[in-house]
Formats: C-alpha cells, structure tokens, sequence
C-alpha cells in the first residue's frame, strides 16, 4: 500500500503506510521487547541497498510525521497494515498479495515455501481500520492493524483443508540453505534470507483492538475467500 495522506471528516489526517515501518526484517523482532514489534519501534534496519520496500515505507512515515510538526492546523492517525490479503473489487488487480496465492494454487511452490513468517490482514478489516480511525476522535499516532501472526507454510496448510488435492498446495518448508543457495536466481538477495527465513515476524495488535475498536475475521475465512476469488475469476485451476 502506497503512501498516502487523505483529510478526514474529524481535525485529522490518515496515513496509511505499513508495518514495514516498523519492522525491516523478521530478525528485527528478537530485538524488540517480547519479540514483538509495536508502534514504539522504528524500521532502523533498511536501506536502499537492503529491504528499499520497507526503506520507502519508514521515509514516507517520517515525512508525515514531519509535515505535521509544521502546521497545528490538523493532527496525523497512522494506520500500519501487514500483509493485505484477501478478496479485492478488482479481481484483476496486481500485488505481490495476489502473486503469492497464484504461486499457492499453481504449483510453483508444490515442492515446498520457504519458512516466511508473516503478518495478515483482511483487506475488509483494513477499510474498517481506516473508516474508525477517521470517525473516531481519540484516534491518535501509529495504530498496527495485523489480524494474525503466520507464515506462508500455514496458508498452504488452511487451502488444503479446504479444498483437498484438487490444488497442489506446498505441504512443507524449504531447507534454509536450499533457499539461500537459490536465493540469486529467484531475485531475492542472500542477505534477505538470512535476516527472515526460519524467524519469526510477531507485532503486537492490542492499541488497534482497543483505540480503534477493531476485531478481526478468522484468518481461515480471508484465506478461503481470497483464494475462491481467483478460482472464479480464473486466476487458478485445478489440477488435470
């Protein structure tokens, strides 16, 4: 999700820019009190050089928040999403969101995932997010908007239940140093690797749930209803 600063209905403005903010690579969290990130922490991890994403996400933040220091005009709310999945009013739309459930489905990733663990969202939860931090007038600073702590083997993991072998879904991880060794050939760089495979990603959620007044979907439901999304617009087919 890009950059953006939208005037609300209240003396605000919304800014909703990621938890990359906050967190650069998984192993960032062994650092942060209880192995969680919270909107205390700072991305003080990447680089142009390293995670350039997750660089662009905390610049931008630190813009707003810079921007705000010179006018008393309105104040800032910052919503921080993790990985935004499930159904879009676009089906066709483009997102690494929508390539990593292409690669669930298609069989690109049946030999095994890497062990990635990962933040979620539902993309219907997101909007409620953004919707109770623009009517809520005790809305204030950063808010994490992360519905589970997971990774990618447990997604493949919830589309089998669901849908049996009609798909070939992963059924395991990836050795560390196979994905290190390819790591090049793929386009991801060994020291990615390094820093995220095999950690774990952990945010603490709780001033979202009680500032913002928000509850999650089961991520079982984002999971299912995401994935149906492609097999009915063709995105996916099974197998044979």
């Amino acid at each position: 999700m890009g950059q953006m600063i939208a005037v609300a209905p209240s003396p605000s403005a919304l800014s909703p820019v990621s938890c990359a903010a906050i967190i650069g690579d998984a192993i960032d969290c062994e650092a942060y009190p209880n192995g969680m990130g919270t909107e205390a922490q700072w991305n003080t991890t990447s680089s142009v050089d390293h995670q350039a994403y997750s660089y662009s996400k905390t610049v931008a933040e630190k813009a707003a928040w810079d921007m705000v220091k010179g006018q008393q005009r309105w104040d800032l709310v910052v919503i921080n999403p993790s990985l935004v999945l499930g159904p879009g009013l676009n089906a066709d739309a483009t997102s690494e969101s929508f390539n990593l459930f292409k690669q669930l489905g298609n069989g690109k990733m049946k030999s095994g995932v890497p062990d990635f663990a990962i933040g979620m969202i539902d993309v219907r939860d997101l909007a409620i997010a953004h919707y109770n931090a623009g009517f809520t007038p005790e809305a204030n600073g950063r808010n994490i908007i992360s519905a589970d702590n997971s990774d990618s083997l447990t997604l493949g993991k919830i589309l089998r239940q669901h849908y049996g072998d009609a798909y070939p879904f992963p059924q395991k991880n990836l050795p560390k140093f196979m994905v290190w060794l390819m790591a090049p050939l793929v386009g991801f760089k060994r020291k990615m690797i390094k820093l995220n495979v095999g950690h774990k990603w952990q945010v603490d959620n709780s001033k979202g749930k009680r500032e913002l007044g928000m509850s999650y979907r089961p991520m079982q439901q984002t999971v299912i209803d995401f994935f149906q999304q492609m097999i009915d617009t063709g995105k996916v087919r099974p197998k044979g």
